[in-house]
């Protein structure tokens, strides 16, 4: 039986993953923008969506590389949803663990297990994404030919180029993910003394994971994608966006990545609920 709730577990979260995907790809585009240029070439987010769409167009310029992290998406979320779940079912075992402590750990367990899965689709996914600028590293627009060129350039380990980056946020980020999510979701059900949730609550119980998660590992991430972008380690990675843009630098783009976060996570957790209540 624990097989079969573990395959529901996997194709609910791919359905939930890759509907959030959809939502959130092209403002994430913008994202991955801004934490990799100078600042001087895109001083603001307004002005980033204002020259991907007049240079390339909507389709082109927002959803460029997006197969890629919509297969990414879906199998971000299977692993999450089936990890989390399976390891909060052996963590119950031991008494002392509190329901916090229990969702935390789980949470972070989740996370380091999806970074695996996460790297590869995503350094491909933020090559694609800013391969139409004049000063991108590869020349390449489609998903196999640039999945080739890493191959070709670094082996097969070279699709883990900011492994180390992605497993720091993923695990913090995991934690914080589904622990935000399950308090919020207990907290307005409390206040109705019910033990359902209600629909609008369930969106905001995700949105709030989104904009939890997101605000919590942003320096990582920006990290992550320069190193990707820019074939550098972590400590070169954040050295170049301390001295391309000082400690701002690790933030640049994360008003425009909570803008996305709140929905994209909201239909992913509703997604995931609806499913799972079939």
């Amino acid at each position: 039986m624990d097989i079969q709730e573990a395959l529901k577990d996997i194709l609910y979260g791919s359905i939930a993953g890759a509907a959030g995907k959809v939502i959130e790809y092209p403002l994430d585009t913008i994202k991955v923008r801004l934490q990799t240029q100078p600042a001087h070439l895109f001083p603001t987010s307004w002005s980033c969506i204002k020259y991907t769409y007049a240079n390339e167009g909507f389709l082109k310029g927002f959803y460029q590389g997006v197969s890629s992290p919509l297969v990414g998406a879906a199998l971000e979320n299977a692993v999450l949803f089936v990890t989390f779940n399976r390891a909060q079912n052996f963590l119950k075992q031991y008494e002392s663990l509190s329901p916090l402590s229990l969702t935390v750990w789980s949470g972070a367990f989740a996370g380091a297990c999806t970074s695996y899965v996460l790297t590869p689709v995503e350094l491909v996914k933020c090559t694609l994404q800013v391969s139409n600028l004049k000063n991108s590293k590869t020349s390449h627009s489609k998903v196999w030919p640039t999945v080739k060129h890493i191959v070709s350039q670094n082996g097969i380990s070279g699709l883990w180029r900011g492994q180390s980056s992605t497993f720091i946020r993923e695990c913090a980020g995991g934690a914080v993910w589904f622990t935000t999510y399950e308090s919020v979701k207990q907290y307005l059900a409390n206040k109705r003394n019910d033990t359902e949730n209600q629909t609008w609550e369930l969106l905001t119980a995700g949105a709030s994971a989104g904009v939890a998660f997101n605000a919590s590992v942003f320096p990582a991430d920006t990290i992550k994608s320069t190193a990707q972008t820019e074939h550098l380690g972590i400590v070169n990675a954040t050295k170049r966006i301390l001295a391309r843009n000082g400690p701002a630098g690790l933030y640049r783009g994360l008003g425009i990545t909570l803008i996305r976060a709140a929905p994209a996570n909201a239909v992913v957790f509703y997604t995931y609920e609806t499913l799972s209540n079939l």
